[in-house]
């Protein structure tokens, strides 16, 4: 089973039958054309303007001068090295800490004179000399009173000697009794307007259109956004590098979910998602809601330790089939389904493309978050959810579930038309007939028997060994996701390198002649689209849209007294996911807020820890994922299963059902969030 022809499929469209119709596809291909064209044109036109790269070396208690040339009226300097980030970015006067002071001069240095200079800047060093950190200034200074070589020629020489031989310098003093080495970028090309935040929201506003009005496949219309803004980011700024493009894609990620997804192609190939289905039914006695818990329970269980959106692909095809067998809405099954692989993947850092992002972050990766952490954390609100969810639903549509609209009925005896039992069917159906006891705990629903026996001709174990071999593989990275929780045990280990190595073992005991069958199955478009959105998230922080949305949370955070701003900066970080989820893919929300995190916690007017915030996200982002059809890659392959057998899951269809149920969920989060901050002292 191919994700990408699910994929194709889901934006296959049929040509279009009416004037209107035409209409519209003139006009979105002239949109897309005027895009493309515009981007084009900038990315070809300007080239890019190398950063000066300088290995700044500083003696103990000593200054350094190195030249600059500036283009503009600011310089932006990258600091790399053995830093202390919390130090630097919080403004206060830390005298027992190793720093070094950095400024933008204009200066002579053969007489060793200052003419202008900069404030300080005050970067503070690190005991740690082998962890690396960045951080980086922009200095803006007025041109209006420095003289260049055009204002001295004008003047006929008149200006004194002095300014005829100043240069633009970056001083960098030591305060520090050991020598200290720097890596500095200098960037003397930032961003030259005020209106950037404006451009970054007309982007994010440009993406949410495109994927509301269906204008293309999902990945390419961020592909289309993501060029977009780089072209923005050129027009306002420098073009960026390819070093920049590549250092914005967050690879710990996408190895984490490439592993998953090579080790889940070939487990699906054992049959071992239909079985579970299988088992499913016979346990329910063919009971319709009874059969749905047990179904939305395995999904959620398989989302906590597989990428939910590739189970919902798994599991989909045999849900649809019980569905015709029951006469139960196939719609409303796939949309609960979908729901429940969202919620189930909040339990580990594997479930989803946002806990991978946001549990692979280097700063929240080092705030103390680990597998065993992260799990205990996210269980309890789980359970909570999945059980009130399932109240909800069957309160809600207990009876609806069993309303079919007239397109289902047709499908459905068509598809009992195709499959008469044979032989062996009827043959099975009488022993199970006979083989069923007189006293049972549940009475089997009518046609048990027979759905039965046809689900047990289809849905059975195919490859036992390559099974065994698959949960030997699973069994490998989930032990070493548990020993990674503990510092001594293998300190060397990544959730990336984790996940791969455990790809790499599989696929050596299954010992596969064709590698390239087992990777033409992987999912390489949510690959490209999560890291488009990896670089799209770096332009925007760049074109300071979310330091801007930080700086207006960090407002209403410090009206409340400091005891409770971090609880505040919880509540609002999970609603503001939440919502921002249900209306945008939850992975592109994720990298936004897992970036305004860092800075909440780095802003010196506030005390917020990274942590309960990041647990804030998390759940954020994976409930606020039910309230659309847009919310994740679930729900996206749900569609895209039900499409393919004939049925059809609109927006309003599912945002009846997931939305409310959406706004509950969050609402549980809170109280949990509330209580575990009070009574569990998560900050």
């Amino acid at each position: 089973m191919n994700p990408l022809a699910y994929s194709r499929k889901r934006y296959r469209r049929s040509e279009p039958k009416t004037k209107a119709g035409y209409v519209f596809l003139i006009v979105k291909i002239s949109v897309l054309v005027a895009l493309w064209s515009g981007f084009t044109f900038v990315l070809l036109k300007y080239k890019s303007e190398e950063d000066t790269n300088l290995m700044v070396t500083v003696m103990p208690n000593k200054t350094v001068y190195k030249d600059v040339n500036i283009h503009h009226e600011s310089v932006e300097v990258t600091l790399r090295g053995a830093i202390n980030p919390y130090l630097t970015n919080h403004v206060g006067n830390w005298s027992n800490c190793s720093s070094v002071a950095v400024r933008l001069e204009w200066r002579d240095l053969e007489r060793n004179q200052s003419y202008m200079r900069s404030s300080k800047w005050i970067v503070y060093m690190s005991n740690h000399s082998r962890k690396i950190h960045q951080v980086d200034k922009l200095f803006r200074l007025s041109l209006a009173g420095w003289y260049t070589q055009d204002r001295l020629a004008e003047d006929n020489g008149s200006l004194s000697y002095e300014w005829a031989y100043a240069k633009t310098v970056i001083s960098v003093e030591s305060i520090s009794q050991k020598p200290v080495g720097l890596h500095m970028v200098v960037n003397t090309s930032p961003l030259k307007t005020h209106f950037s935040i404006l451009y970054a929201a007309i982007l994010i506003i440009a993406l949410y259109i495109m994927f509301i009005w269906e204008l293309g496949d999902r990945t390419l219309c961020t592909l289309v956004i993501t060029c977009a803004a780089l072209a923005t980011l050129t027009m306002v700024a420098n073009k960026p590098s390819l070093e920049f493009i590549i250092s914005a894609v967050d690879f710990e990620s996408l190895m984490l979910l490439l592993g998953n997804m090579i080790m889940t192609s070939l487990m699906s190939e054992t049959g071992f998602f239909d079985y579970l289905a299988l088992v499913a039914y016979r346990i329910s006695k063919g009971h319709p809601w009874l059969l749905i818990a047990l179904l939305v329970m395995v999904v959620a269980v398989c989302s906590a330790f597989i990428d939910n959106s590739t189970v919902v692909l798994l599991f989909s095809p045999s849900v649809v089939r019980l569905c015709e067998a029951m006469a139960l809405s196939t719609t409303m099954v796939l949309i609960i389904v979908a729901m429940y692989a969202n919620i189930g993947g909040s339990v580990t850092p594997v479930g989803g493309p946002p806990n991978v992002i946001i549990s692979t972050n280097n700063e929240v990766e080092a705030s103390g978050l680990t597998f065993v952490r992260f799990s205990l954390r996210m269980l309890p609100p789980a359970l909570i959810c999945m059980v009130v969810t399932f109240v909800l639903i069957y309160s809600t549509m207990g009876k609806k579930i069993f309303i079919l609209d007239q397109r289902q009925l047709d499908l459905a005896q068509k598809r009992r038309e195709e499959m008469r039992p044979t032989f062996d069917v009827q043959l099975r159906i009488a022993e199970l007939r006979r083989r069923q006891p007189r006293r049972v705990w549940l009475y089997p629903a009518a046609n048990y028997f027979e759905t039965l026996a046809t689900l047990e001709a289809s849905n059975r174990i195919r490859k036992k060994m390559l099974l065994v071999q698959s949960l030997l593989a699973l069994g490998f990275a989930a032990s070493c996701f548990i020993l990674k929780s503990v510092p001594w045990a293998i300190p060397g280990a990544s959730l990336g390198w984790i996940s791969m190595l455990a790809a790499f073992l599989l696929l050596i005991l299954a010992d596969k002649k064709d590698l390239g069958e087992i990777l033409a199955r992987v999912k390489w478009g949510v690959m490209l689209f999560l890291a488009s959105l990896f670089v799209l998230t770096d332009v925007l922080h760049k074109l300071g849209l979310i330091h801007w949305v930080g700086q207006r949370t960090m407002k209403v955070i410090r009206r409340v007294d400091e005891s409770h701003q971090t609880l505040v900066a919880m509540l609002l970080i999970l609603w503001l996911s939440a919502l921002l989820s249900a209306v945008i893919d939850n992975a592109a929300v994720a990298t936004i807020i897992v970036r305004l995190c860092i800075d909440l916690t780095y802003d010196h007017h506030m005390d917020v820890q990274l942590l309960p915030i990041a647990w804030a996200t998390i759940l954020g982002t994976s409930y606020g994922a039910n309230g659309t059809l847009l919310g994740s890659c679930s729900n996206e392959f749900a569609t895209a299963v039900a499409r393919d057998h004939g049925y059809e899951i609109s927006f309003r269809k599912f945002f009846v059902v997931g939305f409310p149920i959406m706004l509950v969920t969050i609402v549980i989060c809170s109280v949990y969030l509330v209580t575990a901050h009070f009574v569990f002292n998560w900050h």
